[in-house]
């Protein structure tokens, strides 16, 4: 028996071929040489990750605020109309009990925070003392530097005051993004909004008054009612604010809004078609770019390089903490939804229960995908250096029949080195994100692996 072992055959297997006619082969033997504990060997470990040990990567924070003064046709957001002061208040109580409980639960105090943005519904209705009591326990509970923050309050036109925009930068707010849509108000009209064109610009001059406040502007394109001519109205406008961003979303008619009832279901409105919706994006970016707008995205223009830090860290994968009802969030590879109903989300937090809904846990091919979706065609510009740095190869060289129709259709630029967007691909950079994605997931998909959606 010792001889036996003695005598075993050491197996020299360095190709797919030896691997086969080991197998095959009855008189190669296994060998205990080796005793495998870790992967990668360690040969191949180096000291380029040691400062991410060292100092894990910052996280960005969601906050939603669903209130808001009136319910705008064409939004399909989680939102519910202010009846009193106590209402809201009862929200903001709970939605600090939420803040401590999931900070302390994760231990998120040591991690530093990037950016910080509060959406809706309308921040800005808040009361200066909610805003003071909310922004008190944010700062209590997490590490954040206002120094180095970028912290973002959605507002609308009417819902502020100077008072409140001195007491937003006292708490470390730098950027205001507003909703405006329209600056017709006719179109404002249309869309069951309160406030009228010369409101909006009144409220854009208080924050330029008070200082020390990035702006951006929302509008959007192809509201009920718009013609060439109010859009460009609102345009015209939008550039004469002095603002750093300005950000174009297209209208979707979603079924949950009135939009959809007046305009699909009943037709009591005129919605533009989606040819004439592309004809005021074409008309916006052809004036944009003479103005000398930059891009960065595919819906937001900057004269001064400014962009949506909070955005950009979560398209490129960083963790986001969802605080409130209805938010979405990200930690780790585990997407997830907080409660979407008041009532309940207020029963789980009373519980001391997170107000979790759903969640969705990413494997690593979805994360590959999610990436390319985002970021290859959402941003303007995207280099290949970054996506090997964080996956480890080209997707250039995995979807190559794609990326080269893309590029002979139009949709990006020959480029080897980066994937840059024509005009063409940022009026339907939708498109093109979808064809990059399902081009990925059909590649992976020959694995036999799958998905699991």
């Amino acid at each position: 028996m010792d001889k036996a072992i003695n005598n075993v055959v050491q197996p020299s297997v360095k190709s797919l071929e030896d691997l086969t006619l080991f197998i095959n082969d009855s008189s190669e033997q296994p060998t205990r040489e080796e005793f495998y504990t870790n992967y990668p060997f360690y040969k191949y470990w180096n000291s380029d990750s040691n400062e991410k040990l060292l100092n894990p990567e910052g996280l960005s924070i969601y906050i939603h605020i669903p209130f808001c003064i009136q319910i705008c046709d064409y939004c399909f957001y989680n939102k519910e109309l202010i009846k009193s002061k106590e209402q809201v208040n009862e929200y903001v109580d709970f939605l600090c009990r939420e803040i401590k409980m999931v900070s302390e639960k994760y231990g998120l105090k040591t991690r530093k925070v990037n950016a910080i943005y509060m959406g809706g519904g309308t921040p800005s209705v808040l009361t200066e003392k909610q805003f003071e009591q909310l922004t008190a326990t944010l700062y209590e509970h997490h590490n954040v530097d206002p120094d180095n923050l970028e912290f973002t309050v959605e507002a609308e036109p009417g819902t502020f005051s100077k008072s409140k925009l001195e007491q937003y930068k006292a708490n470390g707010v730098n950027r205001i993004s507003m909703g405006v849509q329209s600056f017709d108000d006719e179109i404002i009209k249309l869309s069951s909004r309160k406030h009228t064109a010369a409101k909006a610009i009144q409220s854009i001059q208080s924050v330029h008054e008070i200082g020390g406040f990035n702006i951006n502007i929302d509008l959007l394109s192809g509201l009920a009612g718009e013609t060439m001519e109010t859009w460009e109205k609102s345009l015209d406008t939008a550039l004469g604010q002095s603002i750093n961003l300005l950000t174009i979303y297209k209208m979707k008619t979603y079924a949950n809004t009135n939009f959809f009832m007046k305009g699909v279901h009943t037709k009591e409105i005129e919605l533009p078609s989606e040819s004439r919706e592309v004809e005021f994006m074409t008309f916006a970016l052809d004036k944009l770019l003479a103005e000398d707008y930059q891009m960065w995205s595919t819906f937001a223009f900057s004269k001064d390089h400014s962009k949506s830090g909070y955005i950009e860290h979560t398209w490129r994968g960083q963790d986001m903490v969802a605080y409130g009802v209805s938010s979405f969030g990200k930690l780790g590879n585990i997407n997830y939804q907080n409660l979407n109903t008041t009532h309940l989300y207020y029963e789980r937090i009373k519980n001391d229960q997170l107000p979790i809904f759903r969640s969705f846990d990413l494997s690593f091919k979805d994360l590959i995908v999610k990436e390319l979706l985002l970021c290859a065609a959402r941003l303007f510009s995207y280099t290949k250096q970054e996506f090997i740095h964080k996956f480890g190869f080209d997707y250039f060289d995995l979807i190559p029949e794609a990326i080269s129709q893309l590029t002979l259709k139009g949709y990006i630029e020959d480029r080897t080195d980066e994937l840059v967007l024509t005009k063409q691909g940022i009026l339907f950079g939708d498109f093109v994100s979808k064809v990059i994605a399902d081009s990925v997931k059909n590649v992976f998909a020959k694995d036999k692996i799958g998905y699991t959606y």
